[in-house]
């Protein structure tokens, strides 16, 4: 009986887990950099030399493109227990998207905050 009792608590033990890890997507950068971006005068060769390289570029026309820098970063976990299981992340994103025109920028928008969807901790 005991052994049984025993082996029975082995069992339930190994198919109680938890699992968790960390992400990152995009390089960083800095949202106060943002804010020197003027419409009609930044150019390509200062964004470059203030955020890097986009994570993206999208060809809007002959002489426009959309460029896109995005940073997120969280964390996942997953809790499992004998029939269920838990899963719970939080993180955060900043995303920037630049509109030029002939290499100067015509518009941009910034928005961060939490990753939509995601649980905040």
């Amino acid at each position: 009986m005991f052994k049984s009792l025993l082996a029975g608590l082995a069992l339930s033990a190994a198919l109680v887990g938890c699992a968790s890890g960390n992400y990152s997507v995009g390089n960083d950068f800095s949202a106060e950099q943002v804010t020197q971006i003027v419409k009609g005068e930044t150019t390509t060769d200062e964004l470059v030399a203030w955020f890097g390289q986009p994570y993206s570029k999208v060809v809007i026309s002959e002489s426009e493109t959309k460029w896109m820098y995005i940073h997120t970063k969280g964390s996942a976990k997953m809790q499992s227990y004998l029939v269920t299981a838990k899963y719970t992340s939080s993180g955060t994103q900043k995303m920037l998207d630049v509109l030029v025109k002939n290499n100067i920028v015509t518009n941009y928008t910034f928005t961060s905050g939490p990753i939509p969807g995601v649980n905040v901790n």
